[in-house]
C-alpha cells in the first residue's frame, strides 16, 4: 500500500490561498458576519497572513514567509493568485526559491510552542474533527482546512525552512525537481486545464469532468525524498506532535514516523530512510544537526511534509 504523505505543507501552501482567492477580510474569507477567536488567530497570524499583504513578525512560520516571497514573483511574471496557485509555470517558484534561501532564518523551538498553544486553545473545537487528507481540498470544511494548516505551519516551521533549500546531487532545489515530475503527469492528465486538485496525500488528481487518477508516486521516490524525510523525522524525533492531533491528520500516533521512513514500494531509488541512522547522526553532533551553517532544531512537519 503506497502510504508517502509526500509534501503536505506544501500542498497546503497552494490549495488554503485557492480555496480563499482574493478575500481580503476576516469575515469575507469565512463567510462569516463576525469571526470568531479561531478565525482571527487562523486569519491574523496563520496560513492567510500573506494575503492582507501583512509581513509576519515571527519567522518561525517558514510556509507564511515564503508565501511573500512567492507571491511577489509570480506577480511580477504576470500571475494573479487565481492563477498561480495552479500554475504550470515553475520558473517564479525557482526565483522565489533563489531568494528566500538566501535570507537568514532563525527560529527558537520555544517561539514555535507558545504559537502551537494559542492556537490549540483557540482552535480547540476545529481541530478536535478528523481531518481527510485523501479527500478533494475543495470540499474540506474552511475552518477545519484553516486550523488543521495553521497548526502545520506552526508545527513544520523549522525543518520545512531546511527542507525548502535542500537541493540535489545536480545543485537544483529538490522541490523543483520534484514538482516538475509531479506536474509532468498532472498536465498530461488534465490536458493542460489548470481548473484541478490533489489531494492533501498526494496520491489522487481531481480532474475537471469529475474523475480522479492515482498520482504515480515515482515523483516523490529517489535522493530528495531520502534528504527530506531525514530532516523531518530528525525534527519529530526530539519534537513528537501532539498524539490526538497525529491521530486525527494522520490515523494514529507514529504514523507520521512510518509513512516517512517507509521506502517506495517497486523502486530501486529509494531504499526507505533508517531510523537509526538519524539518532546516531543526532547523538555525534551533540544533538544537534548542522547543515550550511544554520542548526537545524527539530519537530516536524509534516507533510509534508
Amino acid at each position: 500500500m503506497y502510504k508517502k504523505i509526500t509534501l503536505i505543507l506544501w500542498l497546503l501552501a497552494t490549495v488554503i490561498p485557492f480555496v480563499t482567492l482574493a478575500q481580503k477580510s476576516c469575515e469575507e474569507t469565512f463567510n462569516a458576519t463576525e469571526c470568531n477567536v479561531c478565525q482571527k488567530t487562523v486569519y491574523d497570524d496563520g496560513a492567510l497572513s500573506f494575503l492582507t499583504g501583512i509581513t509576519p513578525s515571527s519567522k518561525c512560520p517558514t510556509r507564511i514567509n515564503f508565501d511573500h516571497v512567492i507571491s511577489e514573483e509570480y506577480k511580477k511574471a504576470g500571475y494573479e493568485f487565481s492563477e498561480f496557485n495552479i500554475s504550470y509555470d515553475l520558473k517564479p517558484l525557482k526565483s522565489a526559491m533563489d531568494k528566500y534561501c538566501a535570507i537568514e532564518y532563525t527560529c527558537d523551538p520555544s517561539e514555535i510552542e507558545q504559537l502551537l498553544e494559542k492556537l490549540k486553545t483557540d482552535c480547540a473545537t476545529e481541530l478536535s474533527a478528523p481531518f481527510d487528507l485523501s479527500a478533494d481540498p475543495r470540499t474540506l470544511d474552511v475552518n477545519s482546512l484553516m486550523a488543521y494548516g495553521t497548526f502545520l505551519t506552526y508545527y513544520g516551521g523549522i525543518p520545512y525552512h531546511e527542507v525548502s533549500c535542500l537541493k540535489n546531487d545536480k545543485g537544483e532545489f529538490c522541490f523543483i525537481e520534484m514538482f516538475t515530475k509531479l506536474f509532468e503527469f498532472v498536465k498530461k492528465e488534465s490536458n493542460g486545464d489548470t481548473n484541478i486538485a490533489i489531494s492533501l496525500d498526494g496520491k489522487t488528481l481531481f480532474l475537471p469532468d469529475g474523475s480522479t487518477k492515482e498520482i504515480p508516486k515515482d515523483w516523490n521516490c529517489g535522493e530528495c525524498w531520502t534528504k527530506i524525510a531525514k530532516v523531518h523525522l530528525t525534527y519529530i524525533e526530539a519534537h513528537p506532535m501532539d498524539e490526538q492531533l497525529e491521530t486525527n491528520i494522520f490515523g494514529g500516533p507514529g504514523q507520521m514516523k512510518e509513512e516517512l521512513s517507509a521506502a517506495c514500494e517497486d523502486s530501486t531509488e529509494d531504499e526507505g530512510v533508517d531510523l537509526v541512522e538519524i539518532r546516531i547522526e543526532k547523538r555525534g553532533s551533540g544533538g544537534s544537526t548542522r547543515k550550511n551553517g544554520r542548526m537545524l532544531q527539530r519537530s516536524l512537519l509534516s507533510a509534508i511534509w
